[in-house]
């Protein structure tokens, strides 16, 4: 499993480690609150196969200082879009720590991974390229430039800036592992009927 890991780290190293000398911020925390239900926690990143980890539901307040390594990110907007607002997009990573030569930590960007039979798709971490994202006045948002309800045939539409807020807290099938962790609404309502609303915010750490 470390020598996996480790290979993975080796590979990816080149390209995402690079993103510290970047417009990046961090590290800050993942604030869960619910939307008409009583959720009130943190995003934890959480086990979820070989370099790949899923954003899990953890209850409670900041975790003690000693236990932050698994709730804090970082966020990069080099190059990225924004909403109209001036909000930018970018792309959010957490630090998978390795034991390698070159680094302590290897930068995972996130990433959503779709089921073909549910509208909900799973936020991950790994080495995939990452989704854009940001965040509008705190509160996360994924990033979207068209609105496919607006199509008309043969006519072209105009790409735009979205900032789409469908954040839900959900059990999920994620490859073998059956966790709480955040889901994102690709239509609504979300077919798992185990998701609630949330809202997720930035805290500076």
């Amino acid at each position: 499993m470390r020598s996996t890991i480790a290979a993975l780290a080796l590979a990816a190293t080149s390209g995402l480690v690079i993103a510290q000398t970047q417009d990046q911020t961090g590290p800050f925390f993942l604030h869960i609150k619910g939307c008409n239900n009583n959720l009130d926690g943190y995003v934890s990143a959480c086990h979820a196969g070989a370099a790949l980890e899923a954003l899990c539901y953890t209850a409670g307040s900041k975790p003690a200082a000693n236990l932050t390594a698994s709730f804090q990110y970082y966020f990069n907007t080099t190059g990225s879009p924004q909403l109209d607002n001036g909000s930018p997009a970018g792309t959010l990573f957490w630090r998978l720590p390795v034991q390698t030569d070159t680094a302590p930590f290897v930068e995972q960007p996130l990433s959503f991974q779709y089921q073909p039979n549910s509208n909900v798709a799973a936020p991950m971490f790994g080495f995939d390229s990452g989704s854009l994202v940001g965040f509008d006045d705190s509160a996360l948002f994924a990033y979207s430039y068209v609105d496919d309800s607006t199509f008309e045939p043969d006519v072209r539409p105009v790409p735009g800036s979205y900032g789409v807020k469908h954040w839900y807290v959900c059990w999920q099938y994620l490859n073998g592992y059956y966790y709480q962790s955040i889901g994102f609404a690709t239509t609504l309502p979300p077919s798992n009927p185990t998701c609630k609303p949330v809202e997720i915010t930035q805290e500076l750490a």
